[in-house]
């Protein structure tokens, strides 16, 4: 009974047994009790498209009542409004919420394997043939699980067998943050002042070269693969000078940490932090910005139209076309899927449009996408975006003579999904 009630839910979706009509349930297991197993127990399921969808964001809603009507408990974030919450502001978060939206959209020819992050694992992602991941990384393991399983998810994201989308390359790009700043700055984008260290904090000689910026106070925060402000300090340049144990006791806290980023507070006339405005980018196209307030968290709305707006857009897509020469599948150049690009912003009145814009950073799919001040139903914008990408890098591992499961049938169904996308416009 089990194994065809299992068959039964890949054929509506691969969601599960929820996903079954009740009638065909009924009708499995009467056909078990009555002896008739064989009806399709031993028959090869139809081939289809396997796109898996790493899940696991509690910190990205979606628009109140724009759900899937049958959103699976599992992926339900609970816990997440008041003073106690776990997480931010709501149970349906949008990678969830994308995974089910591309499981309803062509359930005859892809199949989609949502796949919590305590579930990844290298045979999990030979199942599929290509597999988006939306939240969970090197840096998310490291941090919530240790360091041995962000090294076992760092062999995931190493090993191009496993077809895991962002690709290594650019995956280490984004999280390494000196080589995409170094090469923008190249390309002439403006970036916060920086001095790069590299090969150990070495505490008398970073001071020296701080004293020589003239940097009143600065910020110092390892250079790679780290979030929630792990490995990272703050202070005053004469504090230091007086007291020299004090950027000795970091640097001995961190030692294991090679590279480092120190910048100079960069503040607005009021004495805060900087603010920004986040671009998004969905298969190559800027589609909307954000803006959000550098001291308060609750100051974050849609990037109004006007100038600001468009040269935030405009440096944002600067930045872009550098994403565009590292982003790859097998070695070649590929599109990303979304792409953030935050851009900083701060008041100055000797600046032609009273303003001062600068790149403060690039990430990949595994970020915030803010779908509750997008303007459009960000989900199925991305939806229709992740179908259309993931019949691209499956056709691209097939032609750079990658060995998938039904490889013989996959070119059949490329080509069916093909006319589909062609016929709906380009969209799922």
């Amino acid at each position: 009974r089990c194994r065809v009630l299992q068959r039964l839910a890949l054929a509506f979706g691969g969601l599960g047994p929820r996903a079954v009509p009740p009638a065909l349930a009924m009708v499995a297991k009467l056909a078990v009790r009555r002896g008739g197993a064989r009806l399709s127990t031993r028959r090869k399921a139809p081939a289809r498209l396997r796109v898996g969808v790493i899940v696991g964001k509690v910190f990205d809603p979606i628009p109140q009542g724009t759900q899937d009507r049958n959103f699976p408990r599992r992926f339900k974030v609970l816990n997440n409004t008041g003073p106690r919450a776990s997480g931010w502001g709501g149970m349906f978060q949008i990678d969830a919420a994308v995974a089910l939206r591309v499981a309803r959209l062509h359930p005859d020819l892809l199949a989609v394997d949502i796949i919590p992050a305590k579930e990844l694992s290298a045979a999990r992602l030979r199942r599929n043939h290509v597999t988006l991941n939306f939240f969970y990384d090197v840096v998310m393991a490291t941090y919530a699980e240790g360091r041995a399983r962000g090294k076992s998810v760092h062999s995931l994201f190493r090993n191009p067998r496993l077809r895991m989308w962002p690709s290594y390359n650019y995956y280490d790009w984004v999280c390494t943050k000196p080589r995409y700043m170094k090469q923008c700055k190249e390309a002439g984008i403006p970036i916060i002042d920086t001095i790069f260290v590299e090969g150990g904090l070495q505490p008398a000689r970073l001071l020296r070269q701080i004293r020589a910026k003239g940097w009143d106070r600065c910020f110092i925060k390892a250079a790679s693969y780290v979030c929630f402000g792990n490995g990272a300090c703050h202070g005053r340049t004469q504090d230091w000078i007086d007291d020299p144990s004090i950027l000795q006791k970091f640097a001995s806290e961190n030692r294991e940490v090679k590279d480092f980023l120190v910048q100079p507070y960069t503040l607005k006339p009021n004495g805060k932090v900087f603010d920004e405005v986040r671009n998004f980018f969905i298969n190559g196209q800027w589609s909307y910005s954000v803006y959000t307030d550098g001291t308060d968290d609750d100051a974050v709305y849609e990037q109004k139209p006007g100038p600001l707006k468009e040269a935030t857009r405009h440096l944002s897509e600067r930045a872009f076309a550098e994403v565009l020469k590292v982003a790859d599948w097998h070695g070649k150049s590929v599109v990303p899927l979304v792409c953030r690009i935050d851009v900083g912003v701060v008041p100055d009145r000797t600046a032609p449009k009273g303003f001062r814009v600068f790149l403060n950073e690039i990430e990949c799919e595994i970020s915030t996408w803010l779908p509750r001040y997008c303007p459009f139903n960000l989900c199925h914008a991305v939806a229709d975006a992740a179908v259309s990408k993931s019949v691209e890098l499956v056709e691209r591992s097939l032609d750079a003579g990658r060995r998938l499961p039904d490889a013989a049938d996959l070119r059949r169904i490329i080509q069916l999904l093909k006319v589909r996308l062609d016929g709906c416009g380009g969209d799922a």
